[in-house]
């Protein structure tokens, strides 16, 4: 179950772990794509009160026409921070995610283990909140196809997830994945088994019986009758 204090170590420990890399002295920006402005904006308060606004341009130009891989590990924990409070963004996640993902298995232990704490805490920060800006499946391509982690305990942990905001998020999977593309990638069989098995079954009628709302209560029973037609298939 995610509580605030679940996040805030996780990022915590994310700070901590990058704080090794400090804003460099001067900004290496193709200033045809950015304005002076803009990157006068990203330099001129400390790390942590940066806002989404300040930030996006970098969030769009990181290491292809601004900076190199340690301005990049200076500015990760607040963008990651300000994408799982949902200020900056959810368009950025899966490209920033990409940039970590080609990059981060060369990085230092403490680091690589500081963003597997992140992202997990973002995944049941997700679980617990509907909807999201960047939806469970977004997130599980992230984990599973970018970051190249194991997806085993992200799904024991919806499996476990007791709250309306998870049942939802499965409702929505089971419209969603139905009409996704499959492909033979080892995460994208595991999470086709699991869907065709019986835990989403067991999510959504739990989630059924004590809906918060009639309208909600419709969701989950929709998603049930989809998931009866899926799993036969």
């Amino acid at each position: 179950m995610d509580t605030p204090s679940d996040l805030d170590r996780a990022l915590e420990a994310l700070y901590a772990a990058f704080s090794r890399y400090p804003l460099p002295a001067k900004a290496d920006v193709c200033d045809h794509c950015v304005s002076a402005e803009r990157v006068r904006a990203v330099r001129a308060a400390p790390l942590r009160m940066l806002t989404a606004s300040a930030l996006e341009p970098y969030a769009w130009n990181a290491l292809y026409t601004w900076g190199d891989v340690e301005e990049f590990k200076h500015y990760l924990p607040r963008l990651l921070e300000l994408l799982i409070l949902e200020e900056l963004d959810g368009l950025h996640a899966r490209s920033l995610m990409l940039r970590v993902g080609v990059r981060w298995q060369s990085w230092r232990k403490i680091e690589r283990e500081a963003v597997i704490g992140t992202v997990g805490a973002w995944w049941r920060h997700t679980l617990n909140h509907y909807p999201r800006d960047v939806d469970g499946m977004d997130l599980i391509e992230i984990i599973a196809d970018v970051l190249k982690l194991d997806l085993g305990p992200c799904l024991s942990e919806w499996e476990s997830n007791t709250t309306e905001a998870a049942a939802r998020h499965m409702a929505w999977l089971m419209h969603d994945f139905t009409v996704s593309v499959a492909h033979n990638a080892e995460w994208y069989v595991l999470l086709d088994n699991w869907i065709r098995g019986t835990a989403p079954a067991a999510i959504l009628e739990r989630a059924f019986f004590s809906a918060g709302s009639p309208e909600v209560a419709q969701e989950l029973s929709d998603a049930l009758e989809t998931h009866r037609i899926w799993s036969r298939h």
